[in-house]
This record gives structure tokens, C-alpha cells and sequence, in this order.
């Protein structure tokens, strides 16, 4: 009995190795960025701009059907989207999209926070063209 215990653990050990190096690697990540948080402030009307630009570009790629290489530019489109809308919640003191244990944020997760983004006057879902509005007379 005790030999199954200790070869049981001698088998774990390595999962749990990883396991625990991961959570001290990612605390340490967060102290430093709290320590040294970054130094140059982007303008909260340009990420606004890049919000809706990115959400804009990816909407247009995942509606586009058969291209090379969709999956992997959506994927770059994504990480660029998430990393803008963190930045957007820094400033606006919002709540980021957890991961909840995933690689990526769910989808209710992002939209909870494009919803509270959105309550503080910033729609990441409005594109604002870039031609004058010409009123009918």
C-alpha cells in the first residue's frame, strides 16, 4: 500500500512541478507589472479607435468565407483585440475578461466587458465613418 502511495507521487510529481511553476511564473508576471506599470499612456480616444477598428476587421474576416490562412489571422486578429480591450479597461478601471482556466476569454466574458465599456461612453461596436455626414434635404 505505502509502495503504490509513493510510486502514485513519484508519478504526479513532475504534473505538479509544472503546475506550481506556472502559478509562481504568472504571479511574479503581475508583481513586476504592478511594480513597473507602463510608462507611456495611450489616449483613451485612440484605443477607442483601435477597439473599433479591430472588432470591425475581425467581424469582416470571420464573415468572409474559404480564405488562406482565416484561422491563423483571426487568431492574430483576436490576441490584438483582447490585448486593446485590456488596455481600455486599465484606463476605464474596468474588470478585464477573465480566462476562466482557457487560453482566450470566453465569449460572455468579452461581452461583459465591451457592455461596461459601453456604460462608460466608449461602444467598441460603432464604427465612426470617416466621410462627413451629408443631411437630406
Amino acid at each position: 500500500m505505502l509502495l503504490a502511495v509513493v510510486l502514485l507521487s513519484f508519478l504526479a510529481l513532475p504534473l505538479v512541478t509544472r503546475i506550481i511553476g506556472g502559478l509562481v511564473r504568472r504571479e511574479w508576471e503581475q508583481i513586476v507589472e504592478q511594480r513597473h506599470p507602463s510608462a507611456v499612456a495611450v489616449p483613451i480616444e485612440r484605443v477607442a479607435a483601435d477597439l473599433r477598428r479591430l472588432r470591425a476587421r475581425l467581424e469582416a474576416r470571420e464573415n468572409q468565407p474559404g480564405l488562406a490562412g482565416k484561422g491563423m489571422k483571426m487568431g492574430a486578429l483576436r490576441v490584438a483585440y483582447l490585448q486593446v480591450l485590456d488596455v481600455a479597461c486599465a484606463q476605464l478601471d474596468i474588470r478585464p475578461a477573465q480566462k476562466l482556466g482557457r487560453p482566450e476569454p470566453p465569449l460572455a466574458e468579452i461581452y461583459r466587458v465591451e457592455a461596461e465599456l459601453r456604460a462608460r461612453g466608449l461602444d467598441v461596436r460603432t464604427i465612426r465613418p470617416s466621410y462627413p455626414h451629408q443631411d437630406a434635404a
